[in-house]
């Protein structure tokens, strides 16, 4: 009958794909048995066909019984790690902003200083809106590939048999290290798309800075900001996984192992980039003769990258490999 089958697409097209069939034929076949139930006809009528699917309900909450899982944007087992990453972002957006515009205008002081208020002002709440969009659009893509990172039991299932052991101090993830660690992530991306000219060398004079020389060069650099965005944000995903859990676990200690893998790989390409650097942050140094004017300070500063490399490379292996240990210390000792 039409109707049954309008109602089973009703149902199913809300499912994944790859469960469809096997929810429409369990359905149709449910459908077909309360029918016999109904009535001992061959032939069922109009009207005992819509008490069965009365019976059924509405298509929206059985496929949500079928689904076994209701759907939120940010569900109850991110939502308060969420908010307190919201907490946190807002509050480094506006500590670095601030920093930036103090710094922006000390080296250079406007011609109106309600200007900078207003430009502040406005800044600020653009970056309110990016931080808050961006940090929920990371947990809505947790909440869709269904990683619940503050979850620790079996929903209904649970029994007190389940309660974790408590983590021991080598294996505790203190929040004050997340949470600092997001900070400096914020105050870093605001840094680096607002205020990079700034990094380099302050000239002083009578009247305090006179000039900034950039270390890099604002072209090339320019290029290099959304990969540099990328891994900035991958250190905020990391810290906010690890301040859910609050413990390593062997699963944690895998995944921080691999975002320490993918953020090495791309700080070894931005500090790699063909003409990234400022020639006049080289050109002060041999003016001051601290590097020879005969020697090629490029390749002198390819050296330093190359050592900066090995401490970078050296420092998250470091890192990976204490944590892995402590991840399946955690586990062994449960």
């Amino acid at each position: 009958m039409e109707k049954i089958d309008r109602y089973i697409y009703a149902v199913t097209r809300r499912l994944p794909e790859n469960q469809r069939k096997d929810i429409e034929k369990e359905l149709r076949g449910l459908i077909e048995d309360m029918l016999s139930g109904k009535t001992d006809k061959p032939e069922y009528t109009a009207q005992t066909v819509d008490q069965v699917l009365m019976e059924l309900g509405d298509p929206v909450k059985l496929a949500d019984q079928y689904r076994a899982k209701s759907r939120y944007l940010i569900g109850p087992d991110n939502f308060d790690t969420y908010i307190l990453v919201v907490k946190i972002v807002i509050a480094a957006i506006a500590f670095g902003m601030t920093l930036a515009t103090t710094i922006g205008y000390i080296v250079t002081p406007p011609d109106s200083l309600i200007s900078v208020i207003g430009r502040y002002f406005g800044n600020l709440i653009g970056a309110f809106f990016q931080g808050f969009a961006w940090v929920t659009i990371v947990f809505a893509v947790l909440e869709y590939q269904g990683v619940a990172i503050g979850k620790e039991f079996k929903d209904d299932k649970w029994t007190p048999a389940d309660l974790p052991e408590l983590p021991s101090k080598e294996t505790e993830i203190k929040p004050v290290e997340s949470i600092l660690g997001i900070l400096f992530a914020v105050i870093a991306i605001i840094i680096l798309n607002t205020a990079e000219h700034l990094i380099g060398i302050y000239i002083f004079g009578d009247e305090g800075i006179t000039r900034v020389i950039p270390l890099f060069s604002h072209d090339v650099f320019r290029t290099f900001l959304p990969l540099l965005n990328i891994m900035v944000a991958l250190g905020i995903v990391k810290e906010s996984l690890k301040l859910a859990a609050g413990k390593w676990t062997p699963t944690l200690a895998i995944t921080n192992l691999a975002f320490n893998a993918v953020s090495f790989g791309l700080f070894v390409i931005f500090i790699r980039g063909e003409g990234l650097w400022n020639n006049a942050f080289f050109e002060f140094w041999m003016s001051l003769g601290i590097i020879p004017v005969e020697s090629d300070p490029f390749a002198l500063w390819g050296t330093a990258l190359t050592g900066l490399t090995i401490v970078v490379a050296f420092a998250l292996l470091i890192d990976s490999i204490v944590n892995l240990v402590k991840g399946f210390k955690y586990q062994l000792s449960r």
